[in-house]
């Protein structure tokens, strides 16, 4: 990325590409994710019984600490972690080694299924419909989600991750990237997320403009300090029209 990339101003810089944070902003993922983990224990107590008792909370929390320390620029990376997990949980259950990466997949896709059955936001499809036909689009997050499962990728021109590539927010690189894809310029992006210093500082940062998801103002609005901070998604068309026009 050439510095040109990030600060130059061109003569008409309305926003051309739009970058959206997924889990919190499109939709609740706690729910998801302890329904997701509700399936993936019955399909062990129905298929590999033996590992139980080592899926349990202080043994997944002892692993994840293990992972953690033995991969630390890889701490953030949730499907590498969780494949790690369960790895070390059916090796502590004695399966055989021959068959431990199998295991492995197998169970990790009846996770990844449930974790992508996400619950969209009410407002969700409507406006990413509307973005999508106005601007590019492109999903920046540190999680697993899965467009296409989801169905919801249509709406996006590119999607990239902490695992794919390489860094979490909130280091800069997908960010970056985003720019790169598009061939735009900072002062035509414009993200929005949900969380302060992952969203909103780091894309700060980089010259984009901001929209802060703070919903219910549920937290501390001197967290961070955004273009616009709305508190009900169903505002978001209405705040980057006018930052739009501001331009």
């Amino acid at each position: 990325m050439t510095t040109a990339t990030l600060g130059q101003k061109r003569k008409h810089n309305m926003l051309k590409l739009i970058t959206l944070d997924l889990d919190n902003t499109l939709w609740d993922v706690t729910p998801t994710i302890v329904a997701a983990e509700k399936t993936l224990v019955l399909w062990l107590q129905e298929n590999i019984p033996t590992v139980l008792p080592y899926y349990q909370k202080d043994n997944l929390l002892a692993l994840r600490k293990q992972f953690s320390q033995e991969n630390p620029e890889q701490k953030f990376f949730p499907t590498l972690m969780r494949k790690y997990i369960l790895r070390h949980c059916f090796l502590q259950a004695g399966i055989n080694e021959t068959d431990i990466e199998q295991t492995v997949e197998r169970a990790f896709s009846i996770f990844i299924h449930a974790r992508n059955d996400v619950t969209l936001f009410p407002e969700s499809l409507d406006i990413l419909a509307y973005l999508s036909s106005r601007y590019e689009v492109i999903a920046l997050s540190n999680g697993n989600a899965d467009l296409t499962m989801i169905g919801i990728d249509h709406f996006f021109t590119a999607h990239y991750s902490a695992e794919s590539i390489g860094k979490a927010k909130p280091d800069p690189a997908m960010f970056i990237k985003a720019l790169d894809t598009s061939h735009s310029i900072a002062a035509e992006t414009l993200h929005v997320g949900d969380h302060a210093i992952e969203d909103i500082e780091v894309a700060n940062s980089l010259g984009f403009h901001t929209i802060w998801f703070n919903e219910n103002n549920q937290q501390d609005s001197k967290l961070c300090i955004p273009t616009s901070e709305i508190n009900k998604l169903a505002d978001l068309i209405t705040e980057i029209d006018k930052i739009n026009r501001s331009l």
